[in-house]
């Protein structure tokens, strides 16, 4: 026979004998076994409307009692009984997959009819106080952070006596809003905050011949703190130099090569073969285009030659004076002329395009060699006024390189030694803003939850007692540190009074409430099944709901409510660890979690 236990505890000051009888949570996997001979079914009691007599299957009792669902082996469709000889006979309900005859969802009065066949009940001799508590299964949704597979919160607590609660000394209380202080304790270190710190590395190679602040130093930005002697500043500088007069020469070359390109243009525009050669002299007296215009004017006058010549020739042949040859002589000249004032106009044009497009590739090429020795100049830390003087400044000048501060602070660490040949990758000084430090703080893993962004923190050194250092949480790291199994914490400390020191170490509290009004219940009206926290919610006098809780900060013996229950609703205080067990008990097995005999 299976299932066979029976749950019996005395409360002091109670006369009252509770006997949980389970209704849902257990299968055959987990049952406690144990032999009892089999026992006559008493005599059932009278049905009004559904029960044991209803159900069309017949009881045997000679199976024993199913103790983990609260009805005979022989009926028990979760354990051994076959639940298609119900539907066949009508007894099934679709909605919560048990025989309606046993569904105390639906008929709850079903529960004491199946409890009177119990044979450990007909033996007791139970009066009105001894009414018996039981789980049921609760269809509620589940709620909180918990383990989500557990089924804890599927049951219910239910008394069938209004008083037996009060007998077994249960005690409720409402949730309420209470004021809670709450702080986490850590261990804490300060540091500069690295968003205001500066290592300062020269940018070339050299010699320090100059280091002019120490440790401690107050500096501007832009303040000098050491001068290096570097040959690769002065070869860059010299190229920079070379590059600029490069520039100017292109420069008003282009100038002069555009202005003779527009005058030949306007030249050639005016000089046509059709126009009279006073109208080309008296347009091209103010151009300025050099060789071109005379070769262009040369042509044109020796197309107009031949074309009077052509025509003092026609008259001449036409009155019969000159010969045909001269007449054809001269129409030749002039052919050859026209043909060589076109060649002049179009070589004119070709040279003063393609002088053009040189000048201009010229200056385009050393505007761009110009730009980029600027650029590696000013990364190399020189400015726009310093890169006008260059050329000014005599040769040892040129090498001597300026190691300046980025932003304003103190001197916090310096590297630099006059006569030390240095790199690029060497920090010589380390500059910090120190009013506001960084308190990098080593959180619990367990406090995490309790932990965000924003909250403020109270700061204490043992090394300045009467002193406390307020700031805000400003970042929770993602990381959990393997090996002290902590989460960094880090808050901005204001450090105005300048007490704080790199690597104070001292005691931190993130203040998590502060007398705020937050949703709470007493401590011991939660409870933990192995995987879930627990309460149980009074419905009304006989039934009770465990409830799955996600919790927060504790104080004052009450614990912070996060999900899972409402402003009002009343949970169980005294009493709930008899319901925790009693829920606990009816789960060995059931496989909804796994529950360490320990807690």
């Amino acid at each position: 026979m299976k299932n066979t236990y029976n749950h019996t505890f005395f409360r002091s000051g109670a006369a009252a004998v509770l006997t949980l009888l389970v209704a849902g949570g257990c299968d055959e996997k987990g049952e406690l076994e144990s032999q009892t001979g089999s026992q006559a079914p008493p005599t059932p009691v009278s049905m009004s409307t559904i029960g044991p007599d209803t159900s069309g299957i017949p009881v045997d009792m000679s199976q024993g009692w199913c103790y983990g669902h609260s009805v005979p082996e022989s009926v028990c469709t979760r354990c051994s009984a076959s639940p298609e000889k119900f539907k066949e006979a009508g007894d099934w309900c679709d909605g919560h997959d048990l025989p309606e005859s046993q569904c105390t969802l639906c008929n709850p009065e079903v529960a004491a009819k199946w409890a009177a066949l119990n044979p450990e009940n007909a033996r007791a001799d139970m009066g009105d106080a001894e009414t018996p508590m039981r789980l049921e299964v609760n269809r509620r949704l589940l709620t909180g952070r918990n383990e989500s597979q557990c089924q804890v919160d599927r049951l219910q607590v239910r008394f069938l006596d209004g008083t037996t609660a009060g007998k077994a000394g249960i005690e409720t209380e409402q949730v309420q809003a209470r004021r809670l202080s709450n702080t986490i304790e850590c261990p804490a270190i300060v540091g500069f905050d690295q968003t205001r710190l500066v290592r300062v590395t020269p940018r070339v190679p050299g010699l320090v011949t100059e280091a002019s602040v120490d440790v401690g130093s107050f500096v501007k930005a832009d303040e000098c703190l050491a001068v290096i002697e570097s040959p690769t500043l002065g070869l860059t500088k010299s190229r920079y130099i070379r590059m600029r007069e490069g520039h100017l020469l292109a420069a008003a070359d282009f100038k002069r090569v555009d202005a003779i390109h527009r005058g030949t243009q306007r030249m050639l525009e005016v000089c046509t073969a059709s126009t009279p050669s006073n109208e080309v002299r008296l347009a091209l007296s103010e151009i300025r285009v050099g060789d071109a215009k005379s070769r262009l004017l040369q042509a044109h006058a020796a197309l107009e030659l031949a074309r009077t010549t052509l025509e003092r020739e026609r008259t001449l042949f036409d009155q019969k004076i000159g010969s045909e040859q001269d007449f054809e002589t001269a129409r030749s000249n002039l052919a050859a002329a026209e043909a060589g004032f076109q060649a002049a106009h179009e070589a004119v044009a070709f040279d003063t395009e393609r002088s053009f497009f040189a000048a201009a590739r010229t200056l385009k090429v050393a505007k761009s060699e110009l730009e980029a020795v600027e650029r590696e100049l000013g990364i190399l830390g020189l400015s726009e006024s310093q890169l006008a003087t260059l050329g000014t400044e005599s040769g040892p000048a040129l090498s001597l390189y300026e190691l300046r501060s980025p932003a304003a602070g103190r001197i916090v660490e310096r590297r630099a030694v006059v006569g030390e040949v240095v790199g690029q990758r060497d920090a010589l000084f380390t500059v910090a803003d120190l009013s506001t430090m960084w308190l990098l703080m080593d959180l619990r893993e367990g406090d995490v939850a309790l932990a965000r962004v924003g909250l403020p923190v109270l700061f204490t050194v043992d090394g300045l007692p009467g002193h406390a250092f307020d700031g805000t949480v400003s970042w929770i790291s993602d990381t959990v540190d393997e090996r002290t199994r902590a989460v960094k914490v880090r808050a901005n400390l204001p450090n105005d009074r300048s007490l704080l020191r790199a690597n104070m170490f001292g005691l931190a509290r993130i203040i998590v409430h502060e007398n705020d009004e937050i949703l709470s219940v007493p401590s011991e009206a939660v409870q933990t099944d192995g995987c879930c926290q627990l309460v149980f919610v009074k419905q009304n006098e006989t039934l009770f709901e465990p409830r799955k809780v996600s919790l927060g900060a504790s104080a004052s013996g009450h614990v912070e409510i996060l999900a899972g229950l409402a402003l009002g609703e009343s949970v169980v205080t005294v009493g709930s660890f008899l319901m925790k067990t009693e829920i606990l008990k009816s789960n060995i097995g059931a496989g909804c979690c796994e529950v360490d005999p320990g807690r």
